[in-house]
């Protein structure tokens, strides 16, 4: 064979390497665009799954609380996944504990009662 054949080949398999290189670059830059998007509801959903999580032993423990209570036990609760730097805390527990209680409501684990003018939340049994 001619010389020209062989380096042919070579130079092919180098053009090859480059754009599978390229390739794998341009989707690893895609998905870590998508994660990047998708971050802020990620963060949200930690929080308010932990924030759920100590509402429930807490009213396990006591039976009942007031909306003042409840704020107290979510009060710093901070959030974060695996695959990234930045987490979420919970500043804002007066309108933080609104939803999560209101989530707790929906999928009928707690209710909820008045009394004197204060929200009072009891686990459902």
């Amino acid at each position: 064979m001619p010389p020209n054949f062989k380096s042919r080949g070579i130079r092919m398999k180098y053009i090859l390497y480059i754009i599978s290189v390229a390739l794998i670059t341009m989707v690893l830059i895609y998905v870590g665009y998508i994660k990047e998007s998708l971050l802020p509801k990620e963060l949200i959903n930690v929080l308010l799954k932990k924030s759920k999580k100590k509402i429930l032993s807490y009213l396990q423990n006591k039976k009942s609380a007031n909306i003042l209570e409840l704020q107290d036990i979510i009060k710093d609760v901070k959030g974060r996944v695996w695959w990234s730097k930045r987490q979420v805390k919970v500043t804002e527990p007066e309108k933080f504990v609104d939803l999560v209680i209101d989530d707790l409501y929906k999928n009928g684990l707690i209710k909820i009662d008045y009394k004197g003018g204060i929200k009072v939340i009891n686990l459902v049994e």
